[in-house]
């Protein structure tokens, strides 16, 4: 039987399961809920495919040289992102030269995996963040069938799902892919965010304890706030705050990760996409000033590949794009130097969370997730509350969106 990566070590990228000609690998959620591959003997032709193309036990080799940094501001899509809308601006050039974009959406029953879109009006699906790892399904195969039709294909993930995507595709020298590699904290999975919406629904504070949730956003998108908002039937988006925010800020401490998480390969500059995507956290408070106005989002893009070249003309005809140092890519960036710490209770911390009779405000005093309510904590959230209330984040972003066209 092939020997797979370990519990430890799988990071969930479906590459052997896209691989197997026979079926004979199927993705099963462990008793955590992270999804891991399982062979069926009975199906299994012991070719060696799977053991000997995974990225965990056969890391890709980048050998990326002169990678470069670059301040990118897509004033058209910043309104709709949750940075300076640099996906938007690498989709709308594929999509501009007929080509597919694929990337995590999220529908209707809180599922979060991979799709493809093949013009600009469904760009909404694959946009903001969703703090769930992405089920990839059978996406790297439809990827392979339209770059073998000629068209361009970008794709977007996490660091272990491109390098999944590699894997199965064989080679790296596809003229027409652009991969686009996000920089990743670590990823919690589908039952523990299930869970935490069932919490939600039991919250007399927010619902009276009997509500349906009909959206969830992880991250705003017209405010200065970063609050996670959930709506319920027949009520209005209601910002999560305290311990009815306890998934974002267990996530944020680290304490619901996949277990490779941990020990990612990826977390540092030995990047595996062509691009690498983030928020360029501290730019230009580190020796070197930024003269655009950085309030509502700049994304950090690092060209690994030296593609920037081929495209950057065009992309500056839609976007305001600044080479920085990389030094100062890194200084803020922290998943750009190392994974994330293993918290000491994470295993309790997953537990504690699918258990349905440990409640949210009981999950966020056991593991300290609770800010102290003092007089600047209320100030700053009325005021925020207030500016997200009279929509004056929206009238900003607008302004910011007509001075820099």
């Amino acid at each position: 039987m092939p020997l797979l990566a370990s519990h430890y070590s799988c990071t969930g990228c479906f590459t052997c399961a896209n691989l197997c000609g026979k079926g004979a690998i199927t993705m099963f959620a462990d008793d955590e809920g992270f999804l891991m591959p399982q062979i069926d003997a009975s199906r299994c032709m012991e070719c060696g495919l799977c053991e000997n193309k995974c990225p965990v036990l056969n890391p890709l080799n980048s050998n990326h040289k002169n990678q470069k940094a670059y301040a990118i501001i897509n004033y058209a899509d910043r309104k709709n992102s949750s940075s300076g809308g640099a996906f938007s601006l690498f989709a709308r050039y594929v999509l501009a030269h007929k080509g597919v974009v694929f990337g995590a959406t999220i529908d209707e029953t809180f599922q979060v995996f991979h799709t493809k879109i093949d013009n600009v009006d469904d760009l909404d699906k694959l946009r903001s963040s969703k703090y769930v790892q992405s089920v990839i399904g059978d996406c790297y195969e439809e990827v392979k069938r339209e770059l073998r039709s000629g068209k361009k294909v970008l794709f977007t993930g996490t660091p272990c799902q491109v390098a999944g995507l590699y894997a199965f595709l064989g080679k790296r020298g596809e003229d027409n892919l652009i991969t686009l590699d996000l920089v990743c904290h670590g990823v919690p999975n589908h039952n523990v965010f299930n869970a935490y919406l069932e919490k939600l629904k039991a919250s007399i504070r927010l619902n009276n304890g009997n509500g349906i949730v009909t959206g969830f956003r992880f991250r705003k998108l017209d405010s200065w706030d970063y609050r996670p908002a959930v709506k319920f039937a027949e009520t209005k988006w209601q910002l999560l705050e305290q311990e009815d925010n306890a998934y974002m800020s267990a996530f944020f401490k680290g304490l619901i990760y996949r277990e490779s998480c941990f020990r990612c390969q990826y977390a540092n500059l030995n990047r595996v996409g062509d691009f690498t995507i983030a928020d360029f956290w501290g730019i230009g408070r580190h020796g070197i000033p930024f003269k655009k106005n950085v309030s509502s989002g700049v994304s950090l893009v690092l060209d690994n590949s030296g593609k920037m070249k081929n495209i950057l003309n065009e992309l500056e005809k839609h976007a305001y794009i600044e080479e920085r140092e990389l030094r100062e890519a890194l200084i803020e960036n922290e998943n750009l130097k190392s994974p994330v710490e293993r918290p000491k209770f994470r295993d309790s911390a997953v537990k504690d969370f699918l258990d349905e009779n440990f409640s949210l405000l009981d999950y966020s005093i056991k593991y300290k997730l609770l800010k102290k309510e003092n007089v600047k904590y209320y100030v700053n959230k009325y005021l925020k509350n207030i500016i997200y209330t009279l929509g004056l984040y929206n009238v900003y972003k607008t302004i910011t969106y007509k001075l820099g066209k």
